[in-house]
């Protein structure tokens, strides 16, 4: 049962929410979650959005050998940062899980379910990054530059890196 919490309002769906404040949170922002994960809470406040979910599939396979295990071992928190909502910053709570694998000749006890589809392992775009590492970031990938035609007109802007060193 899909539960929003709203700060001085009742816990549940159908408490003190009226049905127009319902029926917006359902048509408006569940379809934008991933198909992947099952939304469990959504907890608004004037900051941000916090909406918890969990992994639809009860199943993982093992990154090893393949095989597909539903045992949990045990769970953890990902937090997820995504697009603004109508101006609020939203938060994707992942409850993820590591499981085990049973097959004896594997030698990974433990793994972590991939949500490749959901967040990529190595998905940084939305982080910050100084010109040095962007620029790392494409000699590292293999990148080649395209020859370009000279300059015609340079121009200099008179705007300093520090107050006051012109």
């Amino acid at each position: 049962m899909l539960r929003v919490v709203v700060p001085g309002r009742s816990e549940h769906i159908g408490g003190t929410l009226s049905s127009f404040e319902v029926s917006f949170l359902s048509k408006r922002l569940l379809p934008l979650i991933p198909a992947g994960l099952l939304v469990q809470q959504i907890l608004p406040s004037p900051d941000y959005l916090t909406i918890l979910v969990t992994p639809r599939q009860a199943w993982a396979a093992c990154p090893t050998c393949a095989a597909p295990t539903r045992r949990v071992h045990s769970q953890y928190d990902r937090i997820l940062h995504d697009l603004p909502w109508q101006g609020r910053p939203v938060r994707l709570h992942v409850r993820a899980r590591r499981f085990r694998c049973l097959q004896p000749a594997c030698p990974r006890v433990a793994f972590a379910e991939r949500l490749t589809d959901i967040a990529p392992p190595a998905a940084r775009l939305a982080m910050p990054a100084s010109a040095d590492t962007l620029l790392r970031m494409v000699r590292r990938a293999g990148a080649t530059l395209e020859p370009r035609p000279a300059v015609r007109v340079l121009a200099v802007d008179e705007w300093a890196w520090r107050r006051g060193h012109r």
